[in-house]
């Protein structure tokens, strides 16, 4: 399994393996510039009304400019009010929250056991500097029904997106308790590791469930890992210069939307969105929905990443709906890539793909492969891909079909 990013065996296993106005105008990537600067802007994305309390992060000494253990203890005393009055809205002041040098895998603002909370950040800038190669993350949530991040933006300083890569996470969630409804909503980032991480293993991939994502993420490593959750995931990103957008094992149940854009210096990956099984026992992916828009340079191995890992027999992935749409000309390696990965992409797999539709459109003079499988499947199943993929030759791999594929089944409820 990816393992938890934090501890230093799990990272490296995951890198093996692959309501006010505000926003920011972030650092450069060479992380020379320590204005922050917030222009104004209109989020397409308000959180739902709140209800019950309001209390301001203002009221417990929680204001821009504040130390580190200072911003902690008034979010700590803030949603501790709102607890008490049965749930409602933290209001924090627009601004720039420094929480300095981070050397660890922190977790700054570590908030346990909320349920029907709101915490409004709109205009409010979370900055840290990552200065060894370590995932903090800037919020953790551990146990929560019906908590709602809207508004917040994100820099680390420190953020290094290569071979060795540092950062922050803006937010990570656990569970050791069903838990369920965690929203981010008009969230941005720049120079950061990721959005939001889920930190459960396969043994607790039945506690996590309605999670929601959506926002902006510029020169980033990750977007969302949505590891081990039950479903329903929805996530909506609007990426620039993002290394994967989406990772998830055992994805069940999950809506992705991604409008991406990149320039050819920066780092790309395997697969902008993976999709991972790590056999049956740890998990099957079932019933997801992937669209990708994207323009600018192609940096990706592949834009929808099928990918089979580990060495059980049995796995599968199944009901799956994709549709990648190049904007620009690009010269793509796959626009889908199928592949099982034990030790080395293995070159035949007992694993599964069945009932997978590919559709997708090709800016003129694009070049290269629409579907590539290094790994052929001798397990049952089915991969549609629309006509107008296929190529003049439409020749097709083992187990991949041209024409009208039986409906599939519709990948959530979200």
């Amino acid at each position: 399994m990816a393992g938890n990013p934090q501890s230093g065996a799990g990272r490296r296993l995951f890198l093996a393996r692959g309501l006010a106005a505000g926003a920011l105008a972030l650092a450069t990537p060479e992380r020379q510039a320590r204005v922050v600067v917030a222009p104004a802007w209109q989020p397409r994305h308000l959180a739902a009304p709140p209800t019950g309390a309001t209390v301001s992060l203002a009221d417990f000494s929680g204001r821009p400019g504040v130390g580190r253990s200072m911003l902690a203890e008034a979010f700590r005393r803030g949603l501790a009010a709102l607890m008490a009055a049965g749930g409602g809205t933290l209001l924090v002041p627009p601004g720039t929250y420094d929480v300095g040098m981070l050397d660890g895998a922190d977790d700054i603002l570590l908030c346990r056991d909320l349920r029907d909370v709101v915490i409004s950040a709109y205009g409010a800038v979370f900055v840290a500097t990552t200065v060894k190669p370590v995932v903090p993350h800037m919020f953790y949530f551990h146990n929560f029904d019906n908590v709602t991040l809207a508004g917040a933006s994100f820099v680390d300083h420190g953020f290094f997106p290569w071979i060795d890569w540092q950062g922050m996470y803006c937010v990570g969630i656990q569970a050791d308790r069903p838990s369920s409804g965690m929203r981010l909503v008009d969230c941005r980032a720049e120079h950061v590791l990721g959005m939001l991480a889920s930190n459960n293993d396969a043994a607790g991939r039945h506690l996590l469930s309605d999670i929601h994502v959506q926002g902006e993420l510029r020169h980033a490593y990750y977007g969302v890992g949505a590891n081990n959750i039950a479903g329903p995931v929805s996530v909506e990103l609007d990426c620039h210069n993002v290394r994967r957008a989406f990772i998830a094992y055992a994805a069940r149940q999950a809506d992705v939307v991604v409008r991406a854009s990149a320039t050819r210096a920066w780092p790309g990956s395997n697969g902008f969105v993976a999709l991972v099984c790590a056999g049956a026992r740890l998990g099957d992916v079932e019933q997801v929905r992937v669209r990708i828009d994207v323009s600018g340079d192609c940096i990706h191995g592949s834009y929808v990443h099928f990918y089979h890992q580990g060495p059980q027999a049995e796995g599968a992935m199944r009901d799956i709906d994709a549709t990648v749409n190049i904007l620009s000309r690009q010269s793509l390696a796959a626009m889908y890539l199928f592949d099982h990965d034990d030790h080395g992409v293995q070159p035949r797999t007992a694993r599964q793909w069945d009932r997978i539709r590919l559709h997708g459109a090709v800016a003129a003079g694009s070049s290269g492969r629409m579907v590539a499988n290094p790994s052929v499947s001798t397990a049952s199943g089915s991969v549609y891909l629309d006509r107008n993929l296929a190529g003049p030759a439409a020749t097709m791999p083992a187990g991949f079909r041209l024409a009208a594929a039986p409906s599939v089944s519709p990948p959530c409820a979200c």
